[in-house]
């Protein structure tokens, strides 16, 4: 009797192992949501920081263009592309090198080295409400003498909180 239900539990445990069947991480290849499907906007907030993120999320779990974030930072203009992957109800995402769009008169050089941000979802809700943390990386160059390349590094964190804006991904296909 031992015996059968040890083989028993032994085959039972052998036709569902698999990832994600024991309540662990799923598969990379199973992370695609296609009820997540839409155009997701969002508000970043910080410390002499705010701006504005979008993403479109198609069937195949790719971000579409245009995907990219706005930020405000000390009062200098910043811009980006990002990738994004919602995975259950988490959103993870990659802020990608951005460059100011005019250089300020006070700093010879800034720019964001990258970033990230993490939230979670309203699943229950048609409209996917997410919040979470992000931040990035500031490089400025004080110096004017372009022989003295020393950057100062700067983390800047964030709260980001938004929401999917339609459940239609723009076509990206040209005429």
């Amino acid at each position: 009797m031992k015996r059968s239900i040890a083989l028993l539990l032994l085959a039972f445990t052998a036709a569902s192992a698999r990832a994600g069947s024991f309540g662990g991480p799923t598969s990379l290849n199973s992370s695609t949501e296609t009820s997540a499907v839409g155009v997701y906007q969002a508000t970043a907030r910080g410390k002499a920081l705010t701006g504005l993120i979008k993403f479109t999320y198609d069937s195949d779990g790719n971000p579409t263009t245009p995907s990219g974030y706005v930020f405000f930072i000390d009062g200098i203009m910043v811009h980006g592309t990002l990738d994004a992957a919602i995975m259950g109800s988490r959103i993870a995402s990659i802020l990608s090198y951005a460059t100011p769009d005019a250089t300020p008169v006070t700093v010879s050089d800034f720019q964001i080295a990258g970033g990230s941000f993490n939230a979670n979802i309203d699943t229950s809700s048609a409209n996917y409400f997410f919040k979470g943390n992000g931040n990035v990386e500031t490089l400025t160059c004080p110096y004017t003498d372009p022989q003295t390349l020393d950057y100062i590094s700067e983390v800047r964190n964030f709260k980001v909180s938004g929401q999917r804006t339609s459940t239609v991904v723009p076509s990206t296909a040209s005429n």
